[in-house]
């Protein structure tokens, strides 16, 4: 995977990340048993720490429910606050400074919006509003 996000729900084979040179990962492992499967010499690993990456898992097992009717889905969204601790994160090294694997961001490290004429971070968390100044600087 060279970028983009992708959630596993299921059971996943052996070389987790191999190849994987951007993007995120979202592995769902309700029996304890996936870093075994992870190929550590490319991607690291870790449980969703930030508001940001909770959200943007959350938001898109909540469309697969909405577009496939997936019980397991169904059932990690009726028990969120449970299951959400049973998600890994995989990211390559390129994306360690990005919002949804790091809640401290470092100087230029991370830019969501390519066209903001400033070029300072436009991330706006699910729910937010925009105030007038991001809406001019973050316009894309």
């Amino acid at each position: 995977m060279t970028g983009g996000v992708v959630v596993a729900l299921g059971p996943v084979g052996r070389n987790v990340g191999a190849g994987m040179t951007g993007g995120i990962g979202y592995f769902y492992d309700p029996e304890e048993g996936f870093e075994e499967r992870v190929n550590f010499e490319i991607v690291k690993t870790q449980r969703v720490v930030t508001p940001e990456g909770e959200a943007q898992l959350k938001n898109i097992v909540e469309r697969h429910f909405e577009k496939t009717g997936s019980e397991r889905a169904e059932s990690i969204l009726e028990n969120w606050e449970e299951e959400k601790g049973k998600f890994w994160q995989v990211y390559p090294p390129s994306e360690a400074a990005s919002a949804v694997v790091s809640d401290s961001i470092v100087g230029d490290a991370v830019k969501v919006s390519a066209s903001a004429p400033s070029e300072e971070l436009c991330y706006l968390p699910v729910g937010g509003s925009m105030s007038p100044e991001q809406t001019t600087r973050c316009a894309d």
